[in-house]
């Protein structure tokens, strides 16, 4: 009895904790709109994005945007240099294993290219390669 009740804490003790963080990035929570929140960009590498609904940005000129929605469509945010920014449309791929995020434009060049290193319902990570 003492070993089937150790076989059992160790399944899932090794189920929970292996792919914890593999868990959180799902591409169902990346479907949304997703917003730039640089102020919270501590370092160079790693940019941090809120959903759309979050009310707590301060006043900037310019936030990257990118909408991701069902079909692989994708809408970012263009910074034009006459400062009317304009949302384009294109495509998005996500590779689970390796955790690469890539936005096409409508011409299916690839314009963007991230690692996703942290993805919830309230918060986006990405590290550009």
């Amino acid at each position: 009895m003492r070993k089937l009740i150790l076989k059992i804490i160790v399944s899932v003790l090794i189920i929970t904790g292996c792919n914890k963080n593999d868990e959180l990035i799902q591409p169902f929570n990346l479907k949304m709109n997703w917003i730039e929140s640089h102020e919270e960009n501590t370092s160079g590498e790693i940019k941090i994005y809120r959903p759309g609904d979050f009310n707590d940005f301060q006043l900037s000129r310019y936030r990257q945007v990118f909408n991701f929605g069902d079909n692989n469509v994708c809408e970012y945010r263009v910074l034009a240099p006459n400062d009317a920014h304009y949302m384009a449309i294109g495509s998005w791929e996500y590779k689970h294993k390796t955790k690469i995020l890539m936005i096409y434009n409508s011409d299916l060049q690839k314009i963007y290219d991230f690692e996703l290193v942290e993805l919830t319902n309230q918060v986006l990570k990405l590290k550009a390669n």
